[in-house]
């Protein structure tokens, strides 16, 4: 318990709690995503003392907060079925040199470089609920891979996950290893480029290798009425040693791809489904900065980032939505009155806060 929940009373506390509400409405609310905005939401002054003050008793609870906020969670998810781990990471396009881990990157889709950071976000996901339970900004002195590393064993310690789904860019050595001391599940997309081993000492891509498999060999499958052709095969790799891997496409003409895993007891065609439920933090992503103010966000304090990165954290996850939460944010946006009453009523929010209440005052 930190010293400044110790010491507060409840007035302080009724204070913080709408202080919240108003930063929660203020993501919904703010198209220009400046702290300014937020701040006319306060009747204070941008650069007054008074928001900030406000600010800096939020921001000393950040990780008391992060804390409910997992707790919560855990009493959120289901006790029966797979619980499964999603990493990822986003860019956030930024102009300027200002910003927090800010750096050029390249676009591998367009060939070109663009000004930004890089958020690495991760998700659990179980029975049909999700929730992403933290996002980092990693700059050029963070080491990706360490800092996926150390989700991991929070998926597993603290939210006692069974599968961890990543893309290729996370399908490392380092990463694999460390799923595979606590004896857990992988499953990940795998590059098309990587070295298989044949039994005569001849290596080759696992792209040309998967040319030489005719579409006759390959099984038709269902997945929520769509039909996908996979094809199984164990491989020695060049880097990652033995391990299954499911090449899986469209269509006899499309391009797979090839997803590459230590179970060996799933069903290829469970494999496939499994590494699908890896699309919906895709989703976050795409909510995050269209309707809830991270692509706009001007913020250029990293405290302030972390802050408002758990906020947004916790209010996708209040409304969870199957696809996108488009549709809601669309109907409160406009409207102040609105979006707080949004707030006030939503029962996953409410829980949070209850628990802030409740440890402020033991």
């Amino acid at each position: 318990m930190t010293d400044i929940s110790k010491s507060k009373n409840k007035k302080d506390i009724d204070k913080l709690v709408d202080f919240g509400k108003q930063l929660f409405s203020g993501i919904l609310r703010s198209r220009t995503g400046s702290l300014s905005e937020m701040a006319k939401l306060l009747r204070f002054q941008p650069g007054t003392k008074g928001f900030h003050r406000m600010l800096e008793k939020l921001s000393d609870l950040s990780d008391e907060l992060r804390q409910i906020y997992y707790e919560t969670i855990k009493k959120f998810l289901s006790e029966k079925g797979l619980r499964i781990g999603i990493i990822d990471d986003s860019s956030i396009e930024k102009s300027g040199k200002n910003f927090p881990k800010q750096q050029k990157h390249h676009n591998h889709t367009t060939n070109s470089f663009y000004s930004g950071m890089k958020m690495l976000s991760t998700q659990v996901y179980q029975a049909g609920k999700i929730a992403t339970i933290s996002s980092k900004l990693v700059g050029k002195n963070d080491n990706k891979l360490d800092v996926a590393n150390e989700d991991i064993n929070i998926l597993i310690n603290d939210f006692v996950v069974d599968i961890i789904l990543f893309d290729s860019w996370y399908c490392k050595s380092k990463v694999l290893e460390k799923i595979q001391e606590h004896n857990k599940i992988f499953i990940s997309r795998l590059r098309a480029n990587s070295i298989v081993k044949l039994g005569d000492d001849t290596k080759v891509s696992l792209n040309e290798l998967i040319k030489s498999v005719h579409h006759k060999q390959y099984m038709q499958i269902k997945i929520s009425k769509k039909s996908y052709w996979i094809f199984e095969s164990t491989l020695d790799f060049k880097t990652y040693g033995t391990l299954r891997v499911i090449v899986s496409k469209e269509g006899q003409h499309k391009e797979p791809i090839f997803l590459i895993t230590n179970s060996k007891n799933f069903s290829a065609r469970f494999i496939v489904k499994l590494y699908s439920r890896r699309f919906n933090i895709e989703v976050f992503f795409k909510d995050a900065k269209q309707f809830l103010n991270l692509k706009t966000f001007q913020c250029r304090h990293e405290l302030k980032w972390k802050l408002h990165l758990q906020l947004v954290n916790i209010l996708h996850w209040a409304m969870q939505k199957k696809n996108s939460i488009s549709k809601i944010v669309r109907k409160i946006r406009d409207n102040t009155q609105r979006c707080l009453l949004f707030i006030n009523e939503n029962q996953l929010i409410n829980k949070i806060f209850d628990e802030l209440k409740r440890r402020c005052q033991t």
